[in-house]
């Protein structure tokens, strides 16, 4: 897991024309995530470092969200396809990560492909 810090604005590589440069060592991330929320598929422009409660922010999805820390579990969501990283996870049990739930608030998509469900 990458330190907080790496996926600032401030730490990350720009080129004199303001767009960031691919890091290798950073992996693949998707283009576009997929959310399913209220009976609806939503794609989104997806931007590296974004978790995917900012991605879906930016977007203007309005999604349950609380704390932001990883731990009031309120933007919890379920992975259908794709892998994510968690930033921080202080709600969900091996168990519920093993079925596919994810933070909204804390997973960094870590694939070229990026699919959740929200289930409220």
């Amino acid at each position: 897991m990458r330190r907080l810090s790496e996926f600032s604005p401030a730490s990350r590589d720009m080129n004199p024309h303001g767009s960031e440069r691919p890091d290798p060592e950073l992996g693949s991330v998707p283009a576009e995530v997929i959310v399913r929320f209220n009976g609806r598929s939503h794609r989104l422009k997806y931007h590296r470092g974004e978790t995917l409660l900012e991605t879906m922010r930016r977007a203007g999805l309005v999604t349950p969200f609380v704390c932001e820390q990883g731990v009031c579990g309120t933007c919890m969501a379920r992975r259908i396809r794709g892998e994510v990283e968690l930033r921080e996870n202080h709600v969900l049990s091996e168990r519920d990560l093993a079925d596919g739930y994810i933070l909204a608030c804390q997973s960094l998509p870590s694939s070229e492909v990026c699919e959740i469900e929200i289930d409220v």
